[in-house]
């Protein structure tokens, strides 16, 4: 396929038009009337929020000293540490609930945006492109996974990439490279790790499928050296913008207890199994039936609307071409990894790096994003062919009728022959007098049998359209069809995947609760510390990551877990525990021979002076990790590991004075490598683009 670089750049207009439609699809959350549930702020804010707080502060956000007793920011993957739009936010605005709810929106957009510019190369109908782009914003991976920063950002970046690493395939230029470089590293520094990975296999299998698929006289090695330039400049340059990043996880990984390639059995996890697929034809199902899915619920959603649907069933009946039959293989393999069980166990054991992926419903991203251009490749020949409603067309246009009919008869005969349905429960439903209360109430109440005839009669509906739309060739008509058919979808499903019940305004209202900036920590017993309740930290997380004060008694549930953390937290340490949380978190040894007067705070550094009366020991609660040290006067050395999980300094009798930082000198010349490798490809793609834009 011909690709066309300079072809139907997105104006603002149709990017507005695309955050229009998020805007409605998403509006639970858009408007800002609830909050985004579970991991969303327990797991993906802390992070945001604490690099903002420190860089306000004017410190650089290198250890985070308040999550269960610290560890080096750098190295965190959850927060999108070396995303420059988490700089820049963190920089300017600052990071609270709402700006993390329009960050989270505008990842959803830029996505949509993503296949607008990836299917516009390919010079498709606009109206297949709009579908196309639109299917993909509000496709059922996105809905469930609201609550997941780091998968929807590795999802909006991955047709940026597939879009410039195709053109790059095709012509060789530096500006290209250098364009796709930029690309990739913003997948890679905004990613969860399983879709790094997924990433580079699928970019992978692509230049192969390149290399074989590419017709003509030239011979597989005139073809690789070809790409041996483009390719050269990739790595390097990946190398210099990556510099902190790969320099911060190699630093990390050795100290982290997932570090290391997971068991068979955990690498089983949460998959999106063969039963979730029934989402394909019915998303609302998903939401109910616990013992039938028996998984995470953030992983059953595959929709990706009903129109595509049908396209992608025909392009499987169909003659392909090339490009086809890499997205449907690419597709398909994903999609068979995802469902665990047989497929993930050998991948586990013969595909390298696979066996770190932890959640396998991961995988169908890959699938789902591979499914929709296939469907739109085989939309746009359709209409480009002006071929009518007949044939294999209509016949998979009626099975999927006949399935919808089918699952409304199920649905109504069990709801009320079972009398589970939400209907019976009406009475107590609206008795409730709190908007919140009654729709949680109505929610609950909705039985997985009602789903079914609920759904059913939204897709029969659907389905008469698109057979209208078919029959008289009105693609207009079909394209707002389909964009009906998917902000119908997220609205149905956002209540039980993506929000919680309180408002973003009642989150903020705890957020503003947090001491503004790096204060100066209270030198008392850490089982002192401030906590939340039970309810304010489901919300949030727990306190200890806002608070500002060191110390927890309990592990705080977060994704980077240090190995000696861990060996702190486990039940064979209770009593070394309960020692340290009578402490402050910086203390002497011997309590009664010394005074400490904590003079300078900051995240990596900190200025003290200590009175003792005889030789002892300084004791610092964080945890042990390289890079720390200690100056007395001119003197300096590295701290001391002190019982399971802390460090300590060494104290003569009489005054000292001393100083405590955090220093990882070779990460911190690794980000302004980075940064500077960053600005000045910036600087020339920039520069470039005004020259040619420029009149001649």
């Amino acid at each position: 396929m011909q690709l066309l670089p300079e072809s139907k750049r997105p104006a603002v207009k149709t990017i507005l038009f695309f955050a229009a439609i998020v805007l409605i699809a998403f509006l639970p959350i858009s408007s800002f009337l609830f909050f985004l549930k579970n991991d969303a702020f327990t797991n993906y804010f802390p992070p945001k929020f604490f690099m903002s707080e420190s860089i306000h502060a004017g410190y650089l956000p290198l250890w985070n000293p308040y999550i269960n007793f610290g560890f080096p920011q750098y190295g965190d993957m959850s927060g999108g540490y070396w995303s420059p739009i988490t700089w820049i936010i963190a920089s300017t605005v600052g990071y609270n609930a709402y700006i993390f709810t329009i960050e989270t929106l505008f990842y959803i957009v830029l996505g949509g945006v993503g296949m607008f510019r990836l299917m516009s190369s390919w010079q498709l109908n606009k109206e297949v492109i709009i579908m196309g782009a639109v299917a993909y914003m509000c496709c059922g991976y996105i809905v469930g996974h609201l609550q997941h920063f780091n998968w929807l950002s590795g999802a909006a970046f991955l047709p940026w990439c597939f879009w410039s690493y195709q053109l790059m395939l095709q012509k060789f230029s530096g500006r290209q490279a250098v364009k796709t470089t930029l690309l990739l590293y913003m997948l890679v520094a905004s990613a969860h790790p399983g879709i790094i990975i997924s990433a580079g296999y699928f970019f992978v299998a692509y230049v192969v499928y390149h290399i074989f698929s590419n017709t003509g006289n030239s011979t597989i090695v005139f073809r690789l050296k070809s790409l041996l330039p483009s390719h050269a400049i990739l790595i390097v340059l990946f190398l210099f913008l990556g510099a902190g990043m790969i320099s911060g996880y190699l630093d990390l990984i050795p100290h982290f207890l997932r570090g290391e390639k997971i068991s068979l059995r955990d690498s089983l996890l949460h998959p999106t199994n063969i039963q979730s697929w029934i989402s394909a034809l019915f998303p609302f199902a998903t939401v109910k039936n616990e013992l039938l899915f028996n998984n995470d619920i953030a992983v059953r959603n595959c929709y990706f609307s009903l129109t595509l649907l049908l396209f992608f069933i025909l392009s499987l009946v169909n003659k392909k071409n090339s490009l086809q039959r890499f997205l449907l293989l690419a597709g398909f393999l994903f999609a068979l990894i995802a469902t665990g069980g047989f497929f993930k166990i050998l991948a586990y054991q013969y595909v390298p790096f696979i066996g770190y992926v932890r959640l396998n419903g991961e995988f169908r991203i890959f699938a789902i994003f591979c499914f929709i251009l296939a469907a739109c490749l085989e939309l746009n020949k359709y209409i480009q062919q002006k071929k009518s409603f007949s044939g294999a067309i209509q016949w998979i246009y009626y099975i999927i009728e006949v399935a919808v009919i089918a699952g409304i008869i199920f649905g109504l005969y069990k709801a009320f022959g079972s009398k589970e349905s939400f209907i019976y429960k009406l009475q107590s439903i609206t008795t409730q007098n709190d908007f919140s209360v009654k729709l949680k109430a109505f929610i609950n109440a909705i039985s997985f049998y009602d789903t079914f005839w609920m759904q059913g009669i939204i897709q029969l509906s659907l389905l008469w359209g698109i057979k209208w739309c078919l029959r008289f060739n009105n693609w207009p008509l079909l394209k707002k069809i389909l964009i009906a058919d998917m902000i119908i979808a997220c609205l149905l499903n956002i209540p039980f995947t993506g929000v919680g019940k309180a408002s973003v305004a009642q989150v903020q209202s705890l957020l503003n609760r947090s001491p503004r900036g790096i204060p100066l920590p209270v030198l008392t017993q850490i089982k002192n510390n401030v906590t939340g309740t039970p309810d304010e930290d489901s919300m949030i997380g727990d306190w200890s990551m806002y608070n500002k004060q060191i110390g927890t008694a309990q592990e705080v549930p977060y994704p980077i877990i240090l190995k000696n953390m861990r060996a702190y937290f486990d039940k064979d340490a209770i009593t070394h525990k309960e020692n340290h949380l009578d402490k402050a978190f910086i203390y002497s040894e011997d309590s009664v021979a010394a005074t400490i007067q904590l003079l300078s705070f900051s995240p990596q550094q900190m200025e003290l002076t200590v009175q003792s009366n005889k030789a002892t020991q300084l004791i610092l609660q964080q945890n042990f990790y390289p890079h720390w040290y200690y100056s007395i006067g001119s003197d300096k050395k590295e701290l001391n590991q002190y019982d399971i999980n802390f460090m300590s300094v060494p104290i003569v009798k009489g005054e000292t004075h001393l100083k405590i930082s955090f220093e990882p000198t070779l990460i911190k010349y690794g980000m302004l490598l980075s940064f500077f490798t960053l600005l000045a490809c910036c600087i020339w793609l920039f520069a470039g683009s005004f020259k040619r834009s420029s009149p001649s």
